[in-house]
């Protein structure tokens, strides 16, 4: 895996979507970045961020996990939860697997409107560098990452790349004591691994991303945006 990591100061998960390898070009590096939440930023890492020329920054986290943020002048926070925590089938059926790609199809079948909604984020970001990000930076930043890609052609295994290297910063991160979850050994790890990119292999294998954002409502053009920012 190439190494695309961000070092802004106080973020851990943080990389750069651009570097990847498309069919005809490689992605544009400093175009979207995908990150943990930021309320982990400190003052150097603000300054980072927004030296990168980040402009705007689509927050996937559900309401309540939201705290006020003071931004820096130009940079803009645009709120687009992508799952809905008080349908409780949904969290009865899924809830203890939020932690891994196994359940993008039933996301993506639930509420296609705010998978939408985030991408059309993307799509009508002014210039200047995006900021996805959801807590960890790991399952629903994986989620529209891996939609973000496919949209432009990234094949199957880097995308499935990027996804590990978020997992494996999380464990690095929960071993250091940083984090709620518990650390796993490098055995255990590599289980995981295992277990949950089977998971978005299977999700990446029956998704037409573009089939899928043009039957919910976004426009050609907005599709053309996206594809934009990241490639041109």
């Amino acid at each position: 895996m190439t190494d695309r990591s961000v070092s802004w100061g106080g973020l851990h998960n943080a990389r750069d979507l651009g570097g990847l390898p498309t069919a005809t070009t490689v992605t544009r590096a400093g175009r979207i970045f995908r990150t943990p939440r930021l309320d982990g930023l400190d003052a150097q890492g603000w300054t980072e961020l927004v030296g990168a020329g980040v402009r705007t920054i689509v927050d996937l986290r559900h309401p309540h996990e939201i705290t006020p943020l003071a931004l820096p002048t130009g940079v803009t926070r645009l709120h687009r939860p992508v799952e809905v925590w008080e349908d409780r089938d949904f969290m009865a059926r899924w809830g203890d697997v939020l932690d891994s790609p196994e359940y993008y199809r039933a996301n993506l079948a639930l509420w296609p409107d705010l998978i939408v909604d985030a991408l059309r984020a993307v799509a009508h970001a002014p210039d200047g560098a995006v900021v996805v990000h959801c807590s960890a930076g790991r399952d629903r930043t994986g989620l529209v990452t891996a939609l973000l890609l496919s949209l432009v052609g990234v094949p199957q295994e880097a995308i499935v790349d990027d996804y590990t290297a978020a997992v494996v910063a999380m464990n690095d991160y929960a071993l250091a004591g940083l984090s709620d979850e518990t650390g796993r050994s490098p055995e255990e790890l590599r289980a995981r691994l295992a277990e949950v990119t089977g998971h978005l292999r299977a999700f990446l294998s029956d998704l037409d991303v573009t089939a899928y954002l043009t039957e919910h409502g976004m426009s050609a053009d907005e599709l053309a945006r996206v594809r934009a920012r990241l490639l041109d």
